[in-house]
């Protein structure tokens, strides 16, 4: 068997061909509540560099993200992580699945492709350095679902309860997953009229501009009393997004499935379907689809494309450069509606919807999007803002739910706790 007959026989049997079946989201189902491992996080704890690092993978330079001796300077008296840097962090003390219980999910929707299509975060302390977290993490719901793109599919709802060294919840996290079968999305060829831009230098000029007009509010606080019902927020823009951006991104938040040589290979033999043979005979990520135009066209999308982490990162910062370093980001939610691709450029966009005082709290909403450049909005979200006054003073951060903070680990939480909306 020549080596392009043994790629074609794997992506058939091993990530072409698989589908969805009832056997798989039952299997899927099974795994509602009980609680995921994760004993190699990117950070384990929270140093100078890493929490810069972050910023700088996501472009962003805010001096609260990436400067200590800025950070001292303002009231968490020190350098803090960016919103979303929680995403590399958290060691559970759950170091396996019982076997009786890993049993009754086996095998769920395996070789389906995976689609991050969106977030609901509620942050209730800030990260600083030296701090080391702990996840609680378990599915907590499986829907199935029809979709233009992969025909059936099945979203799942992944939720992370993160606490710091000193028992504290940090934030909530709940991720949303689409399993879409490949081939099938392939044969669909949804995207397949979609082709590259190509930039003339006026519109590398005007892209530039846009980068020179973007605003970091910083240590210039902004007050409730100052905001109105309609404000726009300073725009950011992305791009034209290169696999150097994603490679940049990568530094920082890390990577799922990559490893490197005898790393890669452990890896390959724990988890022989989260690699597939490439078109010179090696095997590879599956991953790749967000660097590999080849890879990509197999599961249905004419080019490589970003992670989603990254669009929730750029719709968060968007909020965290107009709300300045004394507000608090208590709540983001967003859905990614389309691809964005390696050569695409996006500018995210923002406005005030409504301003509001709840329990003493003066809070603003704000609602995201993100415009590429065939005018297509690719995410949408939502944050909650809650800003210091003029009149009632600072920012004190929101309380956890009483059943959430403090929780003891080494017992089992409830399925009714994994359960419990967070949403905004």
């Amino acid at each position: 068997m020549t080596i392009q007959e043994e790629i074609r026989r794997q992506q058939e049997e091993h990530a072409v061909g698989a589908r969805i079946t009832p056997e798989g989201i039952a299997a899927m189902r099974a795994r509602i509540g009980v609680e995921i491992p994760v004993l190699q996080p990117w950070n384990e704890y929270a140093t100078q560099d890493a929490i810069k690092h972050f910023s700088w993978g996501i472009g962003d330079d805010n001096p609260l993200y990436t400067s200590p001796e800025h950070g001292a300077r303002t009231r968490w008296r020190g350098q803090i992580a960016f919103p979303t840097f929680i995403s590399t962090m958290g060691m559970s003390e759950v170091k396996d699945i019982p076997e009786e219980v890993a049993e009754k999910g086996r095998g769920a929707l395996a070789g389906i492709h995976q689609f991050y299509s969106g977030d609901e975060w509620v942050w209730y302390r800030p990260v600083h350095e030296g701090d080391r977290l702990t996840v609680r993490v378990a599915v907590v719901d499986v829907q199935e679902k029809h979709s233009q793109f992969g025909g059936v599919s099945v979203i799942t709802r992944r939720r992370g309860l993160f606490y710091n060294q000193r028992g504290e919840l940090v934030a909530s996290w709940t991720i949303l997953i689409v399993h879409a079968e490949r081939r099938t999305a392939a044969q669909r060829g949804k995207y397949s009229e979609i082709t590259r831009t190509q930039y003339t230098p006026e519109m590398i000029k005007q892209i530039e501009d846009d980068y020179d007009r973007e605003e970091v509010r910083g240590a210039n606080a902004r007050y409730w009393e100052d905001v109105n019902v309609g404000d726009q927020l300073t725009p950011i823009v992305k791009g034209p997004m290169l696999v150097t951006d994603i490679i940049a991104f990568c530094m920082g938040w890390a990577s799922p499935f990559v490893k490197a040589h005898k790393m890669r290979l452990a890896y390959q033999r724990k988890h022989p379907k989260a690699l597939m043979v490439n078109e010179f005979g090696v095997p590879d990520v599956v991953e790749r689809v967000h660097w590999d135009d080849a890879w990509a066209r197999q599961i249905g999308n004419p080019y490589a494309y970003d992670y989603g982490w990254q669009r929730n990162a750029w719709l968060t910062q968007i909020v965290t450069n107009w709300m300045g370093d004394e507000a608090w980001l208590w709540k983001v939610d967003d859905q990614f509606r389309q691809f964005n691709y390696v050569g695409d450029t996006t500018w995210v966009k923002g406005k005030v919807t409504n301003k509001l005082v709840k329990d003493g709290d003066h809070l603003v909403d704000v609602e995201m999007w993100c415009d590429d450049q065939r005018e297509r909005t690719t995410a949408s979200g939502h944050a909650l803002v809650m800003l210091p006054s003029r009149v009632h003073g600072p920012v004190l951060l929101p309380k956890p739910p009483r059943h959430l903070d403090g929780l003891k680990f080494g017992e089992p939480l409830p399925l009714e706790v994994w359960s419990a909306t967070l949403k905004l």
